[in-house]
């Protein structure tokens, strides 16, 4: 894959934590521009550590790893040189627990502290705030303080606070925590809708039914290494891989394991 079409490399990276637990073990690979990527595998396996990686929020600890961004205007950024607020620009990051990144007063402030940053037009910041609201089913909610909404409110607060910024890539972490069926779908509807405007989407995600349904690459990660990586057909094929992962795929999976997963 040629710069032109990567917009993530990541190169040998190792990370340990505390000198001693190494969560990442040399990882190596690409993540195109404009893919849908899963990645999964059980708890501990170094996904989130993975994760972090891309837009700076972890370094890599040894000193051959490194992190490149390359960027919709041609220019290529190594993390490991880079702040974070230039960084985010490039890669925006959802963490799993919405409390950790929510500190405004309203949802409207929420979502536009992120672009008023950036340097959005304030002409047209208002419309792209309840349209993003409106994809993650938060409409009419712009003056609402965070504190009075749900668990799986606010989680779709922080996805919207990160979609409505426009970077090269979205990275959300277990995207579908708190919420039911119907209200999981929203959130993947309005990722896959990012996606088919050419934003790159990457989320770490256990609910492998979705996964098959939604993304255009898995990648199966296992004691900090790349296991699979390949579309969810490919990857939830591999028997032997999943047993390792802990990962049950999903039923359509099971069912015809030869083929494509279709979406349910």
């Amino acid at each position: 894959m040629s710069h032109s079409d990567a917009v993530i490399e990541i190169v040998d990276v190792e990370h340990t934590y505390g000198g001693s637990t190494k969560a990442l073990a040399g990882v190596s690979l690409t993540i195109g521009r404009g893919e849908f990527v899963a990645i999964i595998g059980k708890n501990g396996s170094g996904k989130t550590t993975l994760a972090k990686h891309f837009n700076g929020l972890l370094r890599p600890t040894n000193a051959t790893g490194a992190v490149r961004l390359h960027t919709r205007d041609g220019k290529t950024i190594d993390t490991r040189g880079s702040r974070l607020h230039h960084l985010a620009s490039t890669v925006g990051y959802v963490f799993q627990n919405p409390d950790r990144q929510i500190f405004h007063d309203t949802c409207r402030e929420e979502l536009e502290y992120g672009p008023r940053n950036l340097g959005a037009d304030p002409a047209t910041l208002a419309q792209r705030v309840r349209e993003t609201l409106e994809l993650v089913g938060l409409e009419g909610r712009e003056e609402v303080n965070p504190i009075h909404l749900s668990r799986g409110e606010r989680q779709r607060l922080a996805i919207a606070s990160t979609l409505v910024m426009g970077c090269d890539v979205a990275v959300i972490d277990e995207p579908t925590t708190g919420q039911d069926r119907a209200e999981s779908r929203k959130i993947l509807d309005s990722l896959a809708h990012h996606h088919a405007q050419g934003q790159t989407i990457v989320i770490i995600s256990h609910d492998m039914a979705l996964v098959a349904e939604y993304a255009t690459r898995v990648i199966a990660m296992c004691e900090g290494q790349v296991l699979a990586d390949g579309t969810p057909a490919e990857v939830f094929s591999q028997r032997e891989v999943l047993r390792e992962t802990n990962i049950r795929p999903p039923q359509a999976a099971v069912l015809a394991p030869n083929s494509a997963c279709p979406a349910s």
